[in-house]
């Protein structure tokens, strides 16, 4: 497959610090979805031109720049109407896509089980009705075949929508079912969230290490791109204590993250909505991880976390001499350093509540003594004659179901 000749084009008001990163990071998401850039153009505006965006001089300045260098495709870096897309495309002469358009590009190549291929379908189908909602209204007025034609490919649209969002509840009814299961078993849930490429599935692989029952083939894949996974993964960790939670990968973030996607992957996301704890991956290595930082708080917000208690994972460590940044735990995932300062931090977290109890277990209850020594931290024990004394660790459930043999 030929590689793609790649011009990026950008425009901004005022803050030209955060234009000149978004454009940076439009060019990563164009790597991942295998273009090849030839260079970059941007302009300094006072306001966007409705009919082209840019103004007509910069149009015409972009139009030759494809004429000398051979460009295939033109991606903007805003998300722009069906019309502006027309307009330059029949300016400049070459394919022209928008940064919502490319990202969900990225978003279907990505994606690999059924349900993330289901909400990547319906993210795209979203974003094509919309966009054929502003034609439609840009064409009012009209009459003829062309409008009947427009009605009939909005509904066939309209109906795939309709199966896919039905096949998806299933997925989710499914996915709601398995947390109710876990929340009878008082199974604590841990939500890894961060920036697309902070280092998210490389911690869950590296605590994975740290498990009792670590088995190698439940590492996930984890690489060095941008949205390198989608899949919402859950692992089991077994401490040593015998005290064991949840852990649960989900799809990273990137600013100017389509509405549509966001909306789509809301019952992926809702994972982290559900957890008891997040840990959030910051890019130390990344000049512009406050500002990732940031963006990952807000599309947090927007999927309606609010109460449940964040760590601030900042991870990259091994790349600095020293640092003086905000309060978290500061670890390599890749280098395996402070990794245990953070589970023992996570630990502190999820198992505050867990009372130390001494209780007294009858010999003719040595079941219960068993399951104990199997699901819980039990420190001491001394076996007499009336039975076997112990104290013992327990969280609420189990305090309530022995609390009968404390002393």
């Amino acid at each position: 497959m030929e590689v793609e000749r790649t011009l990026l084009v950008g425009a901004y008001e005022t803050n030209e610090v955060a234009f000149n990163y978004s454009m940076e990071e439009l060019k990563k998401l164009a790597n991942s979805c295998e273009l090849d850039v030839i260079d970059v153009i941007s302009q300094k505006i006072k306001t966007i031109t409705p009919k082209t965006y840019l103004g007509s001089g910069k149009v015409e300045e972009i139009s030759e720049f494809v004429k000398d260098n051979n460009i295939d495709v033109i991606v903007l870096n805003d998300n722009l109407s069906t019309s502006q897309i027309r307009n330059i495309q029949e300016a400049v002469g070459c394919r022209v896509v928008d940064r919502t358009t490319l990202i969900l590009d990225i978003f279907a190549r990505r994606a690999k089980t059924k349900e993330a291929i289901i909400q990547v379908e319906i993210a795209q189908l979203k974003n094509i009705l919309s966009r054929l909602s502003t034609n439609f209204n840009e064409r009012l007025g009209l009459r003829g075949p062309g409008e009947t034609k427009y009605e009939l490919d909005r509904r066939k649209l309209e109906k795939r929508l309709v199966f896919l969002e039905a096949e998806l509840k299933e997925v989710v009814k499914n996915r709601q079912t398995q947390r109710k299961r876990r929340k009878k078993n008082e199974i604590p849930v841990v939500g890894i969230v961060g920036y697309t490429n902070s280092g998210k599935s490389t911690l869950l692989n590296t605590i994975l290490e740290y498990s009792v029952d670590n088995l190698e083939n439940k590492t996930v894949y984890a690489e060095d791109m941008l949205f390198a996974t989608l899949e919402t993964t859950t692992r089991h960790i077994a401490l040593k204590n015998k005290k064991s939670f949840l852990l649960t990968d989900t799809v990273g973030f990137v600013s100017k993250l389509p509405h549509q996607l966001i909306k789509a992957f809301r019952s992926t996301l809702e994972e982290i909505t559900e957890a008891d704890l997040i840990l959030h991956v910051i890019d130390l290595s990344n000049n512009n991880y406050n500002r990732q930082k940031e963006i990952t708080e807000n599309v947090l917000l927007e999927i309606g976390v609010k109460d449940v208690p964040i760590i601030n994972v900042y991870n990259k460590i091994d790349k600095f001499a020293s640092l003086t940044v905000g309060e978290g735990i500061f670890i390599s995932a890749k280098e395996k350093s402070n990794i245990e300062d953070l589970i023992n931090e996570i630990s502190k977290q999820l198992f505050k509540n867990y009372k130390t109890v001494k209780m007294t277990i009858p010999y003719a209850s040595s079941t219960i003594y068993n399951y104990l020594k199997e699901n819980a931290d039990v420190i001491t024990e001394d076996f007499r004659d009336y039975g076997i004394e112990i104290i013992v660790e327990l969280s609420n459930y189990l305090y309530q179901k022995y609390k009968h043999l404390l002393n």
